[in-house]
């Protein structure tokens, strides 16, 4: 019985880790938007980006448990609802967030603005901590 539940314990810690992740898609640091989009994801978190007037921004983060900040910045202008997707390669555990939420900005304005996503729970029990639970990217517009 103990060896029975230390495999379910090990079996949704480890869907919670690759779910939690990436799949490799995304930005890097700095940078810009290609063809007038950029898309993000956690690989961003915590980096500046440059932008131009009229481009759009993509922000994909891989795990259903995240919910963006509403942004202050007239540069930063949402223009779609929150999508949230499930993901298919989790292995169905329940309460593990797999899947993905994408939020879409358009660049309104010149500016600096941020965007900004926080999370409590990083899977089923697992409460999220410091760079876990916060992400961000500020967004310089000319």
């Amino acid at each position: 019985m103990r060896s029975t539940r230390a495999l379910v314990v090990a079996a949704c810690f480890a869907a919670v880790a690759g779910c939690a992740g990436t799949n490799g898609a995304g930005s890097n640091a700095g940078d810009q938007a290609t063809n007038g989009t950029l898309n993000l994801d956690e690989k961003a978190n915590g980096t500046t980006v440059h932008v131009h007037l009229g481009d759009t921004i993509i922000v994909t983060l891989h795990n259903t448990y995240w919910s963006f900040l509403p942004t202050a910045s007239l540069a930063l202008q949402p223009f779609a609802p929150v999508a949230t997707a499930a993901g298919n390669n989790c292995g169905h555990v329940i309460g593990t967030g797999c899947g993905t939420v994408t939020a879409s900005y358009n660049v309104g304005h010149v500016g600096t603005g941020k965007l900004q996503a926080h999370r409590d729970s990083c899977g089923e029990a697992l409460r999220c901590v410091g760079k876990d639970a916060d992400w961000s990217v500020t967004v310089v517009a000319s």
